[in-house]
């Protein structure tokens, strides 16, 4: 009978250091291949022409964002963007006033028409932060995307912000009648540890 020969140590670490070389190589052609097929799919992805006059740096990550906020956009709504949309971020946007966007239409005569969305970086003095500029943003595309999806045949304005002069404003009780009972006493705010001292007594 032949004897098995025992595998030494050092062939049992050259191994694991081959099959740990090959499991990094393939990740990282993994990742490579992930990174080029995205940038594949966006340059293949109708997106808008973007101008972002601002630093290089700010310059870049806004294009980003504003590219991938149109095009999700659209693609939320099933539909593509228009090919002639040029997105324009600038200083300031005036029209009668300082505006947080501008949406404009042009047809020309051969028929096509193009669309202009000029965001504001600041508004009266106010730096605009990234999702203000992305809101205004987004209220543009809806009416580039009219032509497609169509006009809205419902329109319910939501407002949740309580203005200041509302919410500093005591609040005032009253009687179906209009009057405020002449019998009770005012009655004003009761501190939490007062009504609990007068429940333990």
């Amino acid at each position: 009978m032949s004897r098995r020969r025992a595998i030494k140590p050092k062939r049992t670490s050259g191994l694991r250091r081959l099959i740990d070389e090959c499991t990094r190589r393939l990740r990282s052609m993994g990742r490579k291949c992930r990174r080029t097929a995205f940038a594949l799919a966006r340059r293949l992805s109708p997106g808008p022409t973007v101008i972002i006059d601002a630093r290089r740096r700010q310059a870049k990550r806004l294009r980003g964002s504003i590219g991938r906020a149109a095009r999700s956009y659209a693609r939320a709504l099933g539909v593509d963007l228009p090919p002639n949309l040029v997105v324009v971020a600038q200083r300031v946007v005036h029209e009668a006033g300082q505006l947080n966007g501008l949406f404009q239409a042009f047809q020309g005569p051969d028929g096509v028409r193009r669309h202009i969305v000029l965001l504001a970086l600041s508004v009266n003095e106010r730096a605009v932060s990234d999702d203000e500029l992305l809101a205004a943003l987004r209220c543009g595309l809806t009416r580039a995307l009219e032509d497609a999806i169509g006009k809205p045949v419902i329109s319910v304005p939501i407002d949740l912000e309580v203005p200041r002069a509302r919410a500093g404003a005591p609040i005032a009780e009253f009687r179906p009648n209009g009057n405020r009972s002449q019998a009770e006493p005012e009655r004003g705010a009761i501190p939490i540890q007062r009504i609990e001292d007068q429940r333990t007594s």
